[in-house]
Formats: structure tokens, C-alpha cells, sequence
């Protein structure tokens, strides 16, 4: 048996993103690659511009949105970059730094998709014997009453949506920390969006780079 979703072809498309943003019961995002700059030391950052590379104009808003809400959380001042930065063109460095000038931003944190990967797991056939309840009373059960039980081999596909999230100081325009995320099997776009969101603002806050 394999199984896929297809809704989860959209994350490349409808998010096409250079940004983004487990199995059916709950989506898992796990962080890796997880570095930090030794020689910060500037404390947690309390307003932070949240900037998404996407192509599209609904990939950003809605990873911006999202990541605005899950820093809330942190008790962080965060502000999507469509607010300042309404274009859907490339932004240049100088279009960067003029919004980023004034504000009071202390931090920007910059999110890219890598890819959106799927493994396929084969899972070999097995068999067991069972004991059959209820058959011969006590006796009967434990001592004859036996099911030779086979289960057939099968597939199983897990869709990964991989990204990369970079926090900068906004004073210096320098890397302050770093990692790549893979989300496992999320529902839809925005269930991938809300999991490494919310697990990166934590993060952060762990490392008190934002507030705790």
C-alpha cells in the first residue's frame, strides 16, 4: 500500500517558495544543522523582521503571517516584510536597509525552502501466531487454540518539506544563528507553516536569542 498528498505538491508551487512554510495524528518538524555565532552576545532580540524568499506574492504573506504569530508567542515585536516591503519584485539590499533603518530592529530572520522530498519505506511482509480468545476455556485457549497470522508487505511514503531559516543582527547585517528544518507528512501548506514556525520561535527562545 502506498500513500501520498497530493495537496503537499502544492508547497512547491503555491509557496514555490524559496519559503515555506509527523504523520496524519500530529505534524513533526525537526531542526538540524544548528548553528550560532560565538560572537554575539548582545542578549534576546525584541523586534524582529520576518522575511520571506518566496516567488509568490501568497507563498510570503501567509509564512509571514504565521511566523509573526508563533514570535508573538516569545512576547517578540515581529513585522512581516510585506508591510514595509509591498512588492512582489526581488528585493535589493538598499530596498533591505531602508526598511530595515528606522524601525528599531534589533534582528531579521530570513526563510527559504530547500525542497519538498518524499522517501519511500518498504516495510517487508511478517508473520505471527496469535492466541484465539474465547476458544476451549482456559486450557483450551493457552494450550490449542492458535491463528497463524501473515501480514503482506507494503510501502509507506513520507513527504519532507526542507528549510532553511537564518536570524541576523540588523544593526550589523551579520549571521547570528542558523539551521535547516524537516517537516514530516504535514496536512496541508498551512499545518507545515504553523509546525516550523512555532518550533523555530522556540528554538530561539531556548538559545535566548528572542525572549523566554
Amino acid at each position: 500500500m502506498s500513500s501520498s498528498r497530493p495537496c503537499l505538491r502544492l508547497l512547491a508551487s503555491a509557496l514555490s517558495l524559496a519559503v515555506l512554510a509527523g504523520m496524519a495524528c500530529g505534524t513533526t518538524t525537526r531542526l538540524s544543522n544548528v548553528w550560532r555565532s560565538e560572537s554575539y552576545s548582545a542578549g534576546p532580540m525584541h523586534k524582529v523582521l520576518v522575511v520571506g524568499i518566496a516567488q509568490t506574492a501568497t507563498g510570503r504573506r501567509s509564512f509571514e503571517d504565521r511566523f509573526v504569530e508563533a514570535l508573538a508567542s516569545q512576547q517578540v515585536d515581529a513585522v512581516q516584510s510585506y508591510r514595509l516591503l509591498p512588492s512582489d519584485e526581488r528585493l535589493s539590499e538598499a530596498t533591505l536597509k531602508e526598511a530595515i533603518r528606522g524601525h528599531g530592529f534589533d534582528g531579521v530572520i530570513a526563510t527559504r525552502l530547500i525542497e519538498v522530498d518524499e522517501e519511500t519505506t518498504y516495510v517487508p511482509p511478517s508473520t505471527r501466531v496469535a492466541p484465539r480468545p474465547g476458544v476451549g476455556g482456559l486450557y483450551g485457549y493457552y494450550g490449542t487454540s492458535w491463528d497463524v497470522v501473515h501480514t503482506p508487505g507494503y510501502t509507506v511514503t513520507t513527504t519532507i518539506v526542507r528549510l532553511e531559516t537564518h536570524l541576523y543582527d540588523a544593526e550589523q547585517a551579520e549571521l547570528v544563528w542558523s539551521a535547516q528544518s524537516d517537516t514530516f507528512d504535514p496536512d496541508s501548506t498551512q499545518d507545515a507553516i504553523d509546525s516550523v514556525t512555532k518550533k523555530i520561535a522556540k528554538q530561539l527562545a531556548s538559545e535566548d536569542l528572542l525572549p523566554r
